[in-house]
């Protein structure tokens, strides 16, 4: 037997909790960078945004161990509506703060940056009226007048939904409401597929995770679409991967996960191609055993029909001109030197390049302590969910680098498919450096680090390298904060 298939067989133990050693090091270590940092260079953030980071922080590792501990006996219905109560009450929590308190102060309104937003917004009221039979213009005039691409029509179309329902004066706190339900569920769609590949455990530590995840839970806070896209891909992914391990595989099977990829398709069309190509990786390379050769046929056809009968020719077009971009640098690299060039920005971001992020990719953003400028507010609040990135990132590179090495992979490719699909994407795209950019792919981060963490446990030889990760998290820390202030001048 392999090394990997001992540390899956042993992952599959009935210890169901989150870990001392990972809980109590990681907390400890998250503050220590954090003052290293304030020591090192100053620059220290108003009250109010690093105490958004450290409870978070808290709140996931402390409150997640917890949890765990507390539920570990319950039955898997009871566990799985606790956890979803939990990620409500979280999120709703954090709205009503934004919605009274963060979004007015910082702000001047109830939705917070307004950055794309007002144009969400007032899309989707255009589209609202349209839908009510109150608009003298078709929807593709409607369109056309927004300027909308078409991979950016679905969030409108969304919220234009629950502006016919419930009102357009009521274009605020309801949105937020939906996004705490939808973005909670999540953690349940993670359970499920976890559970499917990797065991009880495991899917209990990723749903839990997910639940609590701050950089999940931020966006319900806000009127930009990471919430809801987080919702639609954990859908599919869940959906299809059902699908694709039952013992039957038909449209009845495949359609509520090959409706979701078509969202994400309207959405952020590079999601929608990742998606996609994660279901035929899935189909080509899975073994046997996992899907038969007949079952693989069935779900070619399916997958292929949906795309010719859902995918008009705009979306083709932009699918395409995503393919060509992606064969060249120039778009990136003209985009980092704007970056370097603009008021306020790094001299350093020109040297930027898909040669840096690559290696990072899995680990990238960095954690932001030192603020170095007014308008960083995201990315204090949300240096606590980067750090919890930056070092759940070894367990999910340790467990990819195994399943590579064992040939294990091969019972999970469409779950590896979508997360390293997408991950290349954001490589070869101006956003690789943006947390925002990410969320897309956190949930199935968090998934895989569950599974690590579980290897861990009965694994020495993966456990005993984690202190050595967190020492080495310090000095990253060290100097992703000189890198931003030194390319400001600030030091």
């Amino acid at each position: 037997m392999s090394r990997f298939g001992m540390g899956v067989q042993m992952s599959r133990t009935k210890d169901r909790t989150i870990p001392n050693w990972l809980t109590g090091r990681s907390i400890v270590f998250f503050f220590l960078s954090m003052l290293v940092c304030w020591f090192a260079f100053g620059y220290v953030p108003e009250f109010e945004l690093w105490i958004v980071a450290c409870i978070s922080l808290v709140i996931f590792f402390y409150g997640g161990q917890v949890m765990s501990k507390g539920w570990e006996r319950k039955k898997e219905r009871v566990f799985l509506r606790n956890i979803f109560i939990v990620g409500f009450i979280l999120r709703l929590s954090w709205i009503i703060y934004c919605y009274f308190v963060f979004n007015p102060e910082h702000f001047g309104n109830t939705y917070g940056d307004q950055a794309d937003t007002d144009w969400y917004m007032g899309f989707a009221k255009d589209i609202s009226e349209w839908l009510t039979g109150n608009s003298q213009y078709s929807f593709a005039e409607i369109r056309q007048r927004n300027g909308a691409a078409i991979d950016d029509t679905a969030y409108p179309i969304w919220l234009a939904i629950g502006y016919a329902i419930w009102g357009v004066e009521n274009d605020i706190f309801m949105p937020f409401l939906v996004k705490c339900i939808v973005n909670a569920y999540c953690a349940v769609c993670i359970y499920h597929v976890a559970k499917r590949h990797f065991g009880e455990g495991t899917a209990r530590m990723a749903a839990i995770f997910v639940a609590i995840n701050p950089n999940i839970i931020y966006w319900c806070g806000n009127m930009f679409k990471e919430a809801e896209m987080v919702f639609f891909c954990c859908l599919f992914i869940d959906e299809v991967d059902k699908a694709l391990s039952s013992n039957r595989l038909t449209f009845k099977d495949l359609w509520l996960g090959l409706f979701a990829g078509m969202v994400l398709f309207f959405m952020r069309a590079a999601l929608g191609v990742a998606a996609f190509m994660a279901m035929f990786a899935h189909i080509v390379f899975v073994s046997n055993r996992v899907l038969s050769f007949g079952k693989k046929i069935i779900a070619g056809i399916l997958v292929v029909a949906t795309l010719l009968v859902g995918m008009g020719e705009s979306l083709r077009t932009r699918t395409k001109y995503l393919f060509d971009t992606a064969q060249t640098t120039e778009h990136q690299q003209k985009n980092m030197e704007w970056r370097a060039e603009r008021e306020g920005g790094n001299k350093f971001a020109e040297y930027a390049s898909a040669a840096v992020f690559a290696p990072l990719i899995f680990t990238i953003p960095f954690p932001t302590f030192n603020q170095a400028q007014e308008s960083q507010l995201l990315q204090i609040q949300l240096s606590g969910g980067s750090y919890i990135k930056n070092i759940f990132s070894f367990f999910v590179i340790i467990v990819l680098l195994m399943m590579l090495i064992s040939g294990e992979w091969r019972r999970h490719v469409f779950i590896i498919a979508y997360l390293v699909g997408y991950l290349g994407v954001l490589v070869l795209s101006n956003f690789a450096q943006s947390g925002r950019f990410h969320m897309p792919i956190w949930p199935m981060l968090m998934l895989f680090a569950a599974y690590g963490i579980q290897i861990a446990k009965t694994n020495v030889r993966v456990r005993k390298w984690f202190p050595m990760v967190l020492v080495l998290e310090i000095a990253i820390c060290l100097f992703w904060n000189w890198f931003k202030l030194a390319g400001r001048g600030m030091i």
